[in-house]
């Protein structure tokens, strides 16, 4: 174990979203986090992050350290791109030598060129800006890596190379991962299990293994299973349009 919630709540303006939340991350496990806009899922995440206390129940953490990858790249603008990668490697007080090379490996692993080290957030594409993110968040050698909706703004032939790039890291260097989407496609490609919120109260709605082994799922099994889950009553709210921002 290395992450778990145990029978968190939480509310907002007096309005409960969720309760009784339950989750336990295992060792190098994926688990997607999937709901509707409005369902806490992001809540969940910035909870068993830390920047947020819950308002009941409690986390266990089990780990060394964690990193955030936000929807947003939140690239600090007046630095370069290797000095964003490596902002956290700076705080923790590692030399500039070590740090630059850290931070250019990890930035080499996310398909950033050397050529690009040296520009600013301004002179990136998005896609650019996200894979800094990933390169940043993966440059402390975190444990657990929370993903919060990282990739919803990118085109669909980049956002499936990050998600490659996401399960490729996630193997590799062997952390565990919370990743929080709206898109059942995206977690049944990432994840080895998700959790299914409901946009009404935040309650789950339904927790399942993803059969098969994330990266060695073929685009026929992923549409397969996602064709099959969307016809369930579980999913509906997912595909409601009503429910989406």
């Amino acid at each position: 174990m290395k992450l778990a919630l145990h029978g968190v709540g939480h509310s907002f303006l007096g309005r409960s979203v969720f309760e009784g939340f339950q989750l336990t991350l295992g060792e190098g496990e994926v688990v997607a986090l999937l709901g509707p806009s409005g369902c806490g899922k992001t809540t969940i995440l910035q909870i068993a992050a830390g920047l947020i206390e819950p308002l009941r129940g409690r986390v266990e953490r089990a780990y060394r350290r964690h990193a955030v990858v936000f929807q947003e790249p939140r690239l600090l603008p007046w630095q370069t791109t290797l000095a964003n990668i490596g902002y956290g490697l700076a705080a923790s007080g590692m030399s500039r030598s070590l740090r630059d090379a850290q931070a250019a490996a990890r930035a080499r692993d996310v398909g950033l060129l050397p050529e690009d080290f040296d520009k600013y957030p301004a002179e990136l594409s998005g896609g650019m800006r996200q894979r800094a993110a990933v390169a940043r968040a993966l440059a402390v050698d975190p444990d657990v890596v929370l993903f919060d909706e990282p990739f919803t703004a990118v085109d669909v032939g980049l956002k499936r190379a990050l998600q490659d790039l996401v399960i490729a890291a996630a193997e590799t260097r062997s952390f565990s991962a919370i990743f929080v989407t709206h898109d059942l496609s995206e977690a049944v490609r990432v994840a080895d299990r998700l959790i299914l919120l409901s946009g009404e109260d935040g309650r789950v709605l339904d927790s399942r293994q993803v059969a098969g082994q994330r990266g060695r799922r073929s685009d026929r099994e992923i549409f397969d299973m996602v064709d099959s889950w969307s016809r369930e009553p579980e999913f509906a709210e997912l595909f409601d349009p009503r429910r989406q921002s």
